[in-house]
């Protein structure tokens, strides 16, 4: 396997330090439960819970020529990856499959060319910051120079959830897809809703899955107006008219056939911007 980071407009992967990834685990969210209990009653009453935050543990293997490039590696490695500000890792896959095929002892010579093997990758990322300090513990000597294994952790920061990068999705007919397997909320991580009216309409509905927003107001909207639904304002050529709607928000959520169904009798077109899939 490898890693991409991403900070900024720069970018690098693992296999660039010659870190050999062996191992990235993900684990689940943490979660946290908000309980209180009664006097005379037994048990907890339950108060709402949320996902808090990510792990992903990482391992592998350096290669160093000897002690002193292993230790400039190392100075490296540190430099770019302890960090105050939050960036994107993203796991990559091998782009065949047959690359860990399982093989018997002795059938075939030589390592896996780990730093070398083609990868892609995988469709979402994590914000996360690198927690702790990296591990190295050394293994020995070889003819390719002294081997030391690695590892390392890093925490999500924001939203505990694999993230697509964001796009700008058309709505068309009654139903949008969405993949992921955690809710997207406007109010967890700003995307809007654009409303491009064509005019002659005082008054409307939009039902995104389960949630309903409801404008009205005594002037028609003109042909052209901009309506803009971030879930914590509603703006209207980039004026605020929150108080002509029932200040609803949407939270895209997931579903086993990964459609989401839309309803509206709004005339015009309909965007989501800064559409994104959250992943558990």
């Amino acid at each position: 396997m490898d890693l991409l980071i991403e900070k900024g407009n720069s970018s690098f992967r693992f296999s660039d330090l010659d870190l050999r990834v062996t191992a990235v685990d993900d684990s689940v969210p943490a979660m946290s439960i908000d309980s209180r209990t009664v006097t005379g009653r037994n048990g907890f009453i339950f108060a709402g819970a949320s996902f808090t935050q990510k792990t992903i543990k990482v391992s592998g293997r350096l290669v160093a020529s000897g002690i002193r490039a292993f230790m400039l590696k190392k100075d490296k490695v540190n430099g770019l990856l302890l960090d105050s500000e939050p960036f994107y890792l993203t796991k990559m896959v091998p782009t065949q499959e047959e690359f860990y095929q399982f093989e018997l002892p002795g059938e075939r010579t030589g390592d896996l060319n780990i730093l070398h093997q083609r990868h892609e990758p995988w469709h979402y990322r994590y914000k996360v910051l690198l927690s702790g300090v990296v591990d190295w513990s050394f293994i020995g000597r070889s003819s390719e120079g002294v081997k030391y294994n690695f590892s390392m952790e890093f925490t999500t920061v924001e939203l505990p959830f694999g993230e697509t990068e964001a796009s700008d999705v058309l709505v068309q007919g009654n139903s949008i897809v969405y993949r992921g397997t955690a809710p997207f909320s406007q109010l967890e991580k700003p995307w809007l809703v654009e409303l491009t009216a064509s005019g002659g309409q005082n008054s409307f509905y939009l039902e995104i899955g389960r949630r309903r927003f409801e404008y009205q107001h005594s002037a028609p909207l003109a042909s052209g107006d901009v309506l803009t639904i971030s879930g914590i304002e509603t703006k209207l050529n980039r004026v605020n008219v929150t108080n002509r709607t029932n200040y609803a928000y949407f939270v895209l959520e997931p579903s086993a056939n990964e459609l989401i169904r839309i309803a509206t009798n709004f005339r015009g077109t309909i965007k989501l911007v800064g559409f994104m899939e959250l992943y558990k």
